[in-house]
């Protein structure tokens, strides 16, 4: 597992607890807390507990040499393509054997792996999940935990062997309590989760400290974020040429807001919490990436335009 945070520490622990699966872990921020203690979990869903990884690295390199080549190498960095390369990050633990497994936000993900690693299959992975590192290796994790997977290319003359594969860890998930599924196209369910992702992180982050709740209770608010989820709906529809899956019942703009408006605990975006810790934000994928799609197909998103103007202003600010 790249990425030991939020959403990389509770899915590796899952794995974990699999007794035919061995999950080495690289965490960046965290690692002091991490490899001394373990991650301190408080999950509505499967209660609380405390992991403590096979093994915990500071770099992909270590892992690499201490314990390569790998079956799976699962991607949870924050993608953020205006600072660096993910692929490259990953490379070091990557062979032709290695399934490369992206659990990364936004949109126009996959396409860096591709292009370095064209004879290793990676797969698109959609995380529909309610996490938060409150502290290093402290996670609060909520009710519900899903995963929906798609081979998004592998070598040719691969596809069965590979396919077997992902619906091994797909079956390894679902032992341990969550939901994972394997869809022949996964973009529509990337595309349904960010209509809550393209949506409420950017907003979040110009309301300056608001929670989701709070933004869907203001009724200007809720309509500007409503008038978001439209464009992404429209643009979603035009690049895929299919429907959204509707998770959560999400099936039009008035079905997100109440979705959000209907959640008991406040949900406060990664990107609030990056621009409140004056961190990049994961504007390119959430926000520029769609933008040229629209650009490409023709489709009109004034309001995501504007959103990403104010988003890369406010990071510049805050990183000058």
């Amino acid at each position: 597992m790249l990425g030991g945070g939020a959403i990389g520490g509770i899915f590796a622990w899952r794995l974990s607890l699999c007794k035919d699966v061995t999950v080495s872990i690289v965490c960046r921020s965290n690692y002091a807390q991490v490899r001394t203690g373990g991650y301190l979990i408080n999950s509505a869903q499967f209660g609380h507990g405390v992991y403590r990884p096979w093994r915990v690295y500071q770099t992909v390199e270590d892992a690499a040499a201490a314990e390569g080549p790998f079956d799976y190498v699962i991607v949870a960095l924050k993608a953020l393509p205006n600072i660096y390369d993910s692929s490259e990050r990953v490379a070091a633990a990557v062979d032709e054997g290695t399934m490369v497994v992206l659990f990364q936000n936004g949109i126009g993900i996959e396409e860096p792996f591709v292009r370095r690693f064209p004879r290793t299959p990676v797969v698109s992975t959609v995380s529909f999940i309610s996490v938060k590192q409150e502290d290093n290796g402290v996670l609060k994790h909520g009710g519900f935990s899903m995963l929906a997977s798609g081979l998004h290319s592998c070598p040719r003359g691969t596809h069965a062997q590979n396919a077997a594969k992902l619906q091994y860890l797909s079956e390894v998930f679902v032992s341990q309590g969550v939901s994972s599924i394997i869809e022949a196209d996964i973009q529509p369910y990337r595309w349904q989760k960010h209509i809550l992702n393209g949506s409420t992180n950017p907003v979040s982050v110009i309301c300056a400290g608001a929670s989701c709740q709070e933004m869907v209770r203001n009724e200007h608010c809720r309509a500007l974020l409503e008038d978001v989820m439209a464009e992404i709906f429209v643009l979603g529809k035009k690049v895929t040429g299919k429907p959204f899956p509707g998770v959560d019942g999400i099936v039009d703009p008035q079905s997100a807001t109440e979705y959000i408006g209907s959640i008991p605990v406040p949900v406060y975006t990664s990107m609030l919490v990056d621009s409140q810790c004056k961190r990049p934000m994961e504007r390119d994928v959430i926000l520029r990436n769609p933008i040229a799609l629209a650009e490409k197909h023709g489709v009109d998103v004034p309001r995501m335009k504007a959103l990403y103007a104010m988003v890369t202003m406010i990071e510049e600010g805050y990183r000058r």
